[in-house]
Formats: C-alpha cells, structure tokens, sequence
C-alpha cells in the first residue's frame, strides 16, 4: 500500500502554480528580448541612412573639389534624394559652408547632410577639408 501511494505522488507532475511560474518567467524573457530587438533593428536601419547620408557628403564633396577654388560659395540646405540628387520632396538635407583656408588661396569647406533618424529627429554627418588653388603661370 505504501508503494502505490509513494507511486502516485511521484507521477501527479506539476501543480498549476509551478505551471503558472514557469509562463510568467517565459514571458517576461520573451518581453525583454522583443525590446531588445526592436532596438537593435532600430540601430541597424539608422546605421543604413547614415551610410547613405555619407555617401552623399562623400560625392558632394568630390563634385565640389572640381570647382575653382576661389568661385566657391556657401550653398544653403537642399533637399536631395538618396543618390544625391537635388528634389523637393527628398529626405535628406545637404548643405555646404565655405570659410576662408588657413593659407592664402585656400578654402575651409564643410558638406553637412542631414538624415531622417525616427519620431521627427533628424541625425547629422559633416565633412571637413581644405582646398588650395596654386598661382596660375
């Protein structure tokens, strides 16, 4: 009789708190780890635009170094696609800011690009060189 009984306490399996334990636990890791990716899914598509907004700064800045150095301007903030293309309805802002160089005959230039980073904020990358134009023969 002892062994039927000690039988049947070892195959009743789990009480309904431990069931209910065991979900809350699961729930709660599967609450932080959903977080965590929506973060990180955020992070990876920000590091995507940034790149892009890069690469227009880049290009931009290769366009401008073409051009005589002393004929250069400041140009105020255009809206440009994301191949860099001047248009209105583009998400990226780019900019350019011409200073006086350290040196005569010589230019500060900074190419600024704002980018779209969510709930209205926009993320900025800049570049910085310096351009010289030689005396000319």
């Amino acid at each position: 009789m002892k062994q039927a009984a000690q039988r049947g306490r070892s195959e009743r399996g789990f009480s309904l708190l431990t069931v209910l334990i065991a979900i809350v636990l699961v729930s709660v890791a599967v609450v932080a780890l959903s977080g965590t990716t929506v973060y990180v899914l955020s992070l990876r598509t920000e590091s995507g635009v940034r790149a892009t907004a890069t690469g227009i700064a880049a290009s931009y800045m290769e366009e401008v170094k073409t051009r005589r150095v002393l004929a250069l301007a400041s140009e105020s903030g255009a809206n440009v696609d994301e191949l860099g293309d001047v248009d209105t309805a583009g998400q990226f802002v780019r900019s350019l800011i011409v200073a006086q160089g350290p040196v005569p005959n010589s230019k500060l230039l900074t190419i600024t690009v704002l980018y779209p980073r969510g709930r209205a904020q926009m993320g900025k990358v800049e570049l910085v060189t310096i351009v010289y134009e030689g005396l000319e023969s």
